[in-house]
C-alpha cells in the first residue's frame, strides 16, 4: 500500500512539473521593446499591496512602495525588460524579466523566465 502511494504521489508531482505556466497557455508574451512601449510604458502598475511602478518611455522608472519612493532606470535586451530599481536611493533589485500580458493583469518572470512571478495591473 505504501508503495503505491509513493508511486501515485510521484505520478502527481510529475505531472504538476510538467504542466505549463500560466503564461503559457492564458498570457500573450510582451517579446520586443515595441510591444513593452505600446502596452506598458508611461503606465501605471500596481501589485497587491498597492505599491506602483512606471516605467517611463525614457528609460526611467517611478512609484511608490510602502512608503518608499521607487526610482530607477530600464533597458530592453534580447526579449526581457532589464531594469535596476531603487528604493528611497537604496539598490534592491537588477534583473532581466520576461513579461507577459491577459488584458490589464501584467505578469513578470523573474531572471529571464527562470524564477518567481510577479502580477502586476495596469491603471
Amino acid at each position: 500500500m505504501k508503495h503505491q502511494l509513493r508511486v501515485v504521489a510521484l505520478a502527481a508531482i510529475t505531472t504538476l512539473a510538467c504542466a505549463p505556466t500560466a503564461q503559457a497557455v492564458d498570457f500573450t508574451r510582451i517579446g520586443t521593446e515595441d510591444a513593452f512601449r505600446s502596452y506598458i510604458a508611461d503606465r501605471t502598475l500596481v501589485d497587491e499591496f498597492g505599491g506602483t511602478r512606471v516605467f517611463a518611455a525614457n528609460g526611467g522608472i517611478g512609484g511608490q512602495q510602502d512608503r518608499a519612493t521607487v526610482s530607477g532606470g530600464w533597458v530592453w535586451n534580447n526579449g526581457a525588460l532589464c531594469h535596476r530599481t531603487r528604493l528611497n536611493g537604496l539598490e534592491v533589485e537588477l534583473d532581466c524579466k520576461y513579461l507577459y500580458m491577459r488584458g490589464n493583469i501584467v505578469v513578470m518572470q523573474q531572471k529571464r523566465g527562470r524564477s518567481t512571478e510577479e502580477s502586476w495591473t495596469l491603471r
